[in-house]
């Protein structure tokens, strides 16, 4: 326990971490510190990233209007409301590949880890930003579950991209294959 004491777990020292140096981050995080950190951090960066591209499609399609307005309070309820319901699935799917199902004493250190990897997405406003944050991401989601459970790299790897892929597979299904892709590149104006 003496290895958690000056952790940064605010959103900026975090967010750094977890970017510049996941391996470092994920190896020091305390597995019993709650989930209310991770949920607050994940759901910050869900709702900054719905508020930038708000912003970023107003301007760019020159529709500055009251509408605009809403933006924060609707990103407020939908990153609130999504955010944990996302990190429950994907630790839930996690732990089921990894262990065929879902263990107490693995649940909260995963979802916290995973709920920190969500940093990552911190440019997915940013056209082709996704293009970045998906592999960067899935890399940074291996690396945490490999540091919190211990785990080799095959296992780990294993146990992130397995859902992750059946969720751009879905995403692409659903969206169809011209949506998904935008989903991807995010382009301004779309």
């Amino acid at each position: 326990m003496s290895g958690y004491g000056t952790f940064p777990e605010s959103f900026r020292g975090a967010l750094r971490e977890v970017w510049l140096s996941p391996g470092r981050f994920f190896s020091r995080l305390d597995p019993e510190g709650g989930v209310i950190r991770p949920t607050v951090f994940a759901s910050l960066v869900l709702y900054l990233n719905l508020i930038f591209e708000a912003l970023l499609q107003a301007v760019w399609l020159r529709e500055l209007s009251v509408a605009l307005a809403y933006a924060p309070l609707l990103g407020f309820v939908v990153a609130i409301v999504i955010t944990p319901l996302m990190l429950l699935m994907l630790t839930a799917l996690v732990l089921i590949v990894l262990d065929g199902g879902l263990s107490r004493a693995r649940f909260a250190p995963v979802y916290r880890a995973l709920g920190y990897s969500a940093g990552i997405g911190i440019v997915a406003w940013i056209p082709f930003g996704p293009l970045l944050a998906i592999p960067y991401g899935a890399y940074v989601a291996t690396v945490a579950v490999k540091e919190t459970l211990g785990e080799s790299w095959r296992r780990a790897a294993l146990g992130v991209l397995v859902p992750l892929l059946s969720l751009i597979f879905i995403v692409f299904l659903l969206a169809g294959q011209s949506e998904g892709y935008g989903f991807l590149v995010n382009p301004p104006g779309s």
